[in-house]
């Protein structure tokens, strides 16, 4: 019985490669932040422009904030994978979604998140001299916050720049 030597298929760089699960997470997870991020500083600096920061009421706005990117960063998935598939449908190249994880992917990930947790790092120590300084909570809690925004928008660069480009 003989075998047919068969050559696996590569892909040119006109092929259109779909994107993983974990790439259109990053995605929705970068617009979330962005979006629910910009909306909640642009808030307060709408207030800080009309009042002191002692009596602008942060906190609740903040949890909404949190919230909202959390339900952003589900949905954006959802529709990601939803407009995807209808997309692949809709130009006959339908393909069932694969929703694992492969070894890139993992990769990609640690990567992502050894520059979040570097950025979020340096940004923490700026929030420690706020405190040393006996600074309004109002001003280490915001700044806490535009830390976790910043080091989550650096780990969502650093994932699409190596899906798109390698690292």
């Amino acid at each position: 019985m003989s075998r047919e030597h068969v050559t696996p298929p590569t892909v040119q760089d006109d092929d259109h490669v779909p994107m993983t699960g974990d790439e259109k997470l990053a995605w929705a997870y970068g617009i979330a932040v962005v979006i629910t991020s910009g909306a909640y500083f642009t808030y307060l600096g709408v207030q800080l422009a009309q009042r002191p920061a002692s009596e602008i009421a942060w906190v609740v706005p903040m949890l909404i904030t949190i919230g909202t990117s959390i339900v952003g960063v589900i949905v954006g998935t959802i529709a990601a994978a939803i407009g995807g598939a209808v997309w692949q449908a809709f130009r006959g190249r339908f393909q069932e979604p694969d929703f694992t994880s492969d070894e890139r992917d993992r990769d990609i990930k640690r990567l992502g998140d050894r520059r979040s947790y570097a950025a979020m790092s340096v940004a923490v120590v700026g929030a420690l001299a706020l405190a040393m300084l006996d600074a309004d909570t109002f001003w280490i809690g915001n700044f806490l916050f535009l830390a976790c925004s910043v080091g989550a928008l650096v780990e969502v660069v650093t994932k699409i720049r190596a899906y798109r480009r390698g690292w």
